[in-house]
């Protein structure tokens, strides 16, 4: 799914937030707060067809430190993640301090994260998005061989949209599912799966 689909599908309302400016806003990543069937998540996505720079990555990082504050999940698109996982950000050198800082706080998160996505990217994927601990996936489309592969290397969900629920009641409860995991076996799921991630 793309950013605007995200926002627009995803969300009952959502409260963009940029930090200090100090930096720069980060054009390429939208992010801030997001209310979802009940659900208070920090929302990060890449804004359509943009590529992130290092003020982006800042801009992450920043949303990362806030939903550890407020002790909230994080719903990110697909490609974010994927890019993050895959080290896309480090075609510039110069980023690599704000690459590795983000993408241990990422890692470290204590809450849920979880990824949206459009069926269509389904067989695009790696075997897993390491990162996330839940992919739902938008679209009538069986997830079961996908889902096995991926509990049996670090016990990630993967999961269609709920038909009755809907997207937004599907990712509500997914997090309600999550939050009930004791944080440190969250960030230990993680961590395995990154380990187990072919290279």
């Amino acid at each position: 799914m793309r950013c605007s689909e995200i926002i627009e599908d995803a969300t009952d309302r959502f409260l963009e937030l940029y930090g200090d400016r100090k930096e720069g806003l980060g054009k390429s990543i939208q992010g801030g707060m997001a209310w979802i069937a009940g659900a208070k998540v920090v929302l990060m996505a890449v804004c359509d067809q943009c590529t992130p720079e290092a003020v982006d990555l800042r801009r992450m990082s920043r949303l990362i430190d806030l939903a550890v504050h407020l002790k909230r999940p994080i719903l990110s698109s697909l490609q974010l993640l994927s890019d993050l996982e895959n080290g896309l950000y480090l075609q510039d050198i110069g980023i690599r301090k704000e690459f590795d800082t983000t993408f241990l706080k990422l890692v470290s998160h204590p809450f849920p994260i979880v990824t949206v996505a459009d069926h269509s990217l389904l067989q695009t994927l790696d075997t897993s998005l390491s990162i996330s601990d839940s992919l739902l996936i938008r679209g009538n489309v069986s997830v079961t061989e996908f889902d096995q592969a991926c509990v049996q290397n670090g016990q990630q969900i993967i999961r269609s949209v709920d038909d009755g629920l809907g997207l937004k009641g599907s990712i509500s409860a997914m997090f309600a599912q999550l939050l009930a995991v004791q944080k440190d076996d969250l960030v230990k799921r993680r961590k395995n799966r990154l380990q187990h991630t072919p290279s």
